[in-house]
């Protein structure tokens, strides 16, 4: 079988799709991917991802390297931007999804330049081009559904929910990051139910991990979190917070790129609290389980207010379970949806409220053996359910029916 898998951002940045080119390569398909380029630093940690990869990746490249390259840049960019104004004054289809998928003509032509049999985008941008490609060759079309985009803030609702009233009814199957999400598309678009894959990861990502059992009991409780951008509205503010109010016996470490002086913004506040915050880069995805050890307990800060936050479970969790942390999670749909199937894991405690956050961390400070089984119980999680390796499954009998 054929897949060609389509995104409309970098790679890196897209650890679902790595998941599934990867698992349908190793059960023994074709697999083509798909996205474009237009930032040089990410494209280098693309290249570190493929070069681990057996599948093709095909690059639609706007780097803006050189005088071709930024000549092109800004011809692509300045041609969304008239498009998003246009359709702004006038509406029309075809308007939103030049306003809404950078390079799409490009990324049509690329995708359509081969036959395969499924054409799945991730990302309702990728909708477009995945359609466009899937009617070429007449073949299947398919969609992964991370986040609800009309929800997040930031993307044009209008825009998205055209894309999507236009297209989901044309796909053969849906995957969500959750049942709520699932639920939210078959109740606005009545499409098929949606399979959930949860952002769960696979097992080889901690192979360099001692099970919770062998680990040192550190000092002092290490609070760790991640996330590409370390940034004000994720509930780091609260996380120092109730890190002060539990005073020496904590540390609290942060793993990502900080927004312009946000990171002068937390230290301070950070100071003023008395607490120990220590930044740390960014590093892959793929590195990033194996080394999570050093660490005790997980932060899932999602924000009840952000209602595609709130329903979505992210990769913060998965990661969690896999490198076998306890977790402290605020009370979100999404959260407690997973969370209630791995008992012994962790608490929950409502967001905007970190002396609630810290009475849940006191028990691990005074009670190693609690923590220990938290971990423990996550280490388990992960192993016997809420891994990529048997997640799969219900995705590949999708796609290979």
């Amino acid at each position: 079988m054929r897949v060609c898998l389509i995104g409309v951002t970098h790679i890196c940045h897209n650890p679902r799709l790595l998941r599934e080119a990867d698992s349908l390569s190793e059960a023994g398909h074709e697999v083509r991917v798909v996205t474009p380029s237009f930032t040089p630093e990410l494209d280098t940690k693309d290249q570190r991802h493929l070069c681990r990869r057996k599948w093709r990746h095909q690059k639609i490249d706007y780097l803006p390297s050189g005088f071709r390259g930024k000549t092109r840049s800004v011809f692509i960019r300045g041609r969304r931007r008239l498009a998003f104004e246009c359709h702004q004054r006038f509406g029309g289809e075809r308007l939103a999804e030049y306003a809404y998928a950078t390079a799409l003509p490009e990324q049509i032509l690329e995708a359509s330049n081969e036959r395969a049999d499924w054409f799945i985008a991730h990302a309702q941008a990728a909708l477009p081009i995945a359609a466009a490609a899937a009617q070429r060759w007449s073949g299947r079309l398919g969609f992964d559904c991370e986040d609800l985009l009309t929800e997040n803030g930031t993307d044009p609702v209008d825009v998205v929910r055209l894309i999507e009233a236009k297209y989901l009814p044309a796909c053969e199957y849906i995957s969500a990051a959750s049942a709520g999400i699932a639920n939210r598309l078959e109740r606005d678009y009545g499409v098929l139910r949606p399979v959930v894959l949860y952002n769960v990861f696979p097992l080889h990502l901690a192979n360099r991990l001692p099970p919770p059992g062998r680990r040192p009991i550190n000092r002092a409780l290490r609070l760790f979190w991640f996330s590409q951008t370390i940034g004000p509205g994720r509930g780091l503010e609260e996380a120092i917070e109730a890190a002060g109010i539990l005073g020496n016996g904590v540390e609290l470490h942060l793993r990502g790129k900080a927004a312009s002086g946000f990171d002068l913004r937390l230290q301070a506040l950070a100071q003023r609290h008395r607490v120990d915050l220590r930044l740390h880069p960014q590093i892959d995805h793929d590195e990033l389980i194996n080394s999570m050890d050093q660490f005790d307990v997980g932060l899932a800060l999602e924000r009840p207010e952000r209602t595609n936050a709130a329903l979505t479970v992210s990769n913060k969790i998965g990661s969690y379970l896999l490198a076998g942390l306890a977790i402290a999670a605020t009370e979100t749909p999404g959260q407690r949806e997973l969370l209630e199937q791995c008992k012994g894991t962790g608490f929950f405690y409502p967001a905007g409220q970190p002396k609630l956050l810290a009475k849940g961390l006191a028990r691990w400070i005074k009670d190693h053996r609690l923590l220990k089984a938290a971990q423990q119980a996550s280490w388990d999680s992960a192993r016997s359910r809420f891994c990529w390796d048997l997640e799969k499954s219900k995705w590949l009998a999708r796609v290979e029916c």
